[in-house]
């Protein structure tokens, strides 16, 4: 099995995967050839290919479960509270469960799949999910946040958390808008953006700490707002998502010291949050158009003819 452990992965994201393999073992299924486990504030997000036939017996989950379908056709029996649903899940079909639901899972075919677990406050304590229990559906929208999510997690220099925490949430908050009940089940869409000074105080606490990881739970603390308004509102603010300013003000440092500083290149990565020189290339390459050892040698030429 490819066992993907990214450096940077936390204790309980690497405890939550071993859980699994742990699971699929004792349910006699075979492990998958690949799992990945990204674990954000309210939000399991697991992604796993190559997973063998087989049964699984689940308790309930803590949180709401939803689950996409990545293989081409999955021939799957769920059982549920007693009642069972056997279908051929298409690709990017989907199914729902509501947390707590005790339930088991038989399917006949090498199975890719995209899971969710979202908390019942994920979205902020104004909000409660209640999930509708749903067997088999499809919706456009969730499936364009999901593909975003999947092409993250396989990117081959690194997945972004901060961005994957902003594609959670918007999958949550279509979700709660659309497939939960109870009075919390409408989310208010802030109008506005953020005042002045509560952008002021974000801005200058991402500034100080470009060199490591930031959740979009962390910056909403600072702007006194649930996950999901702070995003909405700080896009309406900004013109940009948290995830693509935090993105820009790293590139911008790093022109700084590429121009200012011999520093090594994996140095400079690694002082503004990019787990690799690899990461921190591509990531450069993207929003500038050159990699950073082309910009260092085009600033030094620069140099040299004035």
């Amino acid at each position: 099995m490819n066992r993907i452990v990214n450096p940077n992965h936390t204790h309980r994201e690497l405890a939550y995967r071993d859980q699994w393999l742990a699971l699929l073992n004792k349910n006699g299924v075979r492990p998958p050839s690949a799992l990945q486990v990204i674990e954000i504030p309210g939000i399991v997000v697991q992604m796993t290919k190559g997973e063998p036939a087989g049964t699984l017996h689940l308790e309930g989950a803590p949180g709401n479960v939803l689950m996409v379908n990545l293989s081409p056709v999955q021939d799957l029996r769920q059982i549920r509270d007693r009642r069972s649903f056997t279908s051929n899940m298409l690709h990017w079909d989907m199914t729902l469960m509501p947390a707590g639901v005790p339930s088991q899972w038989s399917w006949n075919n090498t199975c890719d799949r995209l899971d969710l677990i979202i908390a019942p406050h994920a979205l902020g304590e104004e909000y409660r999910m209640e999930a509708i229990d749903r067997f088999l559906f499809r919706d456009r929208e969730l499936e364009s946040v999901c593909r975003e999510l999947c092409r993250e997690l396989t990117l081959p220099a690194k997945t972004d958390r901060l961005q994957v925490e902003i594609l959670a949430i918007q999958a949550a908050s279509v979700l709660q808008r659309n497939y939960a009940t109870g009075s919390s089940k409408a989310l208010n869409v802030p109008r506005g953006g953020l005042s002045h000074r509560r952008a002021c105080l974000i801005l200058e606490y991402v500034e100080a700490n470009l060199g490591r990881s930031l959740s979009i739970r962390e910056l909403a603390g600072i702007a006194q707002l649930g996950p999901y308004h702070f995003v909405r509102m700080f896009k309406h603010t900004l013109g940009l998502t948290p995830y693509q300013y935090v993105l820009e003000r790293r590139i911008a440092r790093a022109k700084d010291l590429l121009q200012d500083s011999s520093l090594p290149l994996v140095e400079i990565g690694l002082s503004l949050g990019f787990s690799t020189q690899s990461h921190f290339t591509t990531a450069f390459h993207r929003l500038v158009g050159v990699t950073p050892k082309e910009f260092r040698k085009l600033v030094c030429a620069m140099t040299y003819h004035n």
